[in-house]
């Protein structure tokens, strides 16, 4: 099967099931990734966007709100709690384009987080230049990954996995950083979701 994106281009390539042998990993990954999509549509509609709503027609929501919450938040760092605060009630007021960009790339950051206050190195060492970089969401799912699960657990690691990074996923993380997101995309139920 092969995965085409917007502009027609062929972004993802997927080997087809032998019902003769047993499935790979990499041949069930576009079932598996059906299934999530059914999946997050049903709690995004069902649970998610009816709580929004039941919330907003019951309170008044400030920056302030989320605020209170998140300043003990283990998952979000002291320096971000406004930001983080700022993209919650912009997608808790209905403005879902500016929760999913203001959201998405806080991720990263707050993954790294939790790793360090776990004792892990979230870093990387350039001998070359001898420079020091965090590393990325990606580098840490590609090099840390044992580690992940260790800290968040297999679902959790998995579902970041499947609607921020993975093809044949929503890539949310890599359309919000690379701009390759249509306007109509972030109103949808892996938006709400990744929110």
């Amino acid at each position: 099967a092969s995965y085409h994106d917007r502009d027609g281009k062929v972004s993802y390539r997927s080997p087809g099931i032998d019902l003769m042998s047993t499935p790979t990993d990499e041949s069930l990954r576009p079932s598996i990734a059906q299934s999530e999509r059914i999946r997050r549509q049903i709690f995004a509609a069902g649970d998610i966007q009816t709580t929004r709503r039941l919330i907003n027609e019951g309170y008044y929501l400030t920056d302030e709100t989320f605020s209170a919450m998140l300043k003990y938040s283990g998952f979000v760092p002291e320096e971000l709690v406004r930001t983080y605060s700022r993209g919650f009630r912009r997608f808790f007021q209905g403005d879902p384009v500016s929760g999913l960009y203001i959201l998405t790339p806080l991720l990263e950051a707050s993954i790294r987080h939790v790793m360090k206050g776990h004792g892990h190195d979230v870093s990387t060492f350039d001998a070359s230049s001898k420079t020091q970089q965090d590393m990325t969401i990606s580098r840490l799912f590609d090099g840390l990954r044992p580690e992940l699960v260790d800290v968040f657990g297999e679902n959790i690691v998995t579902d970041i996995e499947n609607v921020f990074l993975s093809q044949p996923g929503p890539t949310i993380r890599h359309e919000v950083a690379h701009g390759l997101m249509s306007d109509g995309v972030p109103f949808g139920a892996d938006s709400t979701y990744a929110c």
